[in-house]
């Protein structure tokens, strides 16, 4: 299986922090990424969805930029 951030377009996008922590007993994930002076990042419960949000944010980044 392919990690999430070497998927497009995630794979176009640079991990600047990754960071894993525990709140009670749930685990939970920081992620920030940067492309061309922009910077995306979530942070909640470690799971799919986290990438999923990542995924849209990178695909409007994409589309703002297009001419």
């Amino acid at each position: 299986m392919t990690p999430p951030w070497m998927m497009s377009p995630l794979d176009e996008w640079d991990i600047v922090g990754m960071n894993h922590y525990h709140y009670g007993d749930s685990r939970a994930l920081f992620v920030a990424m940067v492309k061309d002076g922009c910077c995306i990042k979530e942070e909640g419960p470690d799971d799919e969805y986290i990438w999923n949000r990542l995924w849209h944010k990178a695909v409007a980044e994409r589309k703002r930029r297009e001419p």
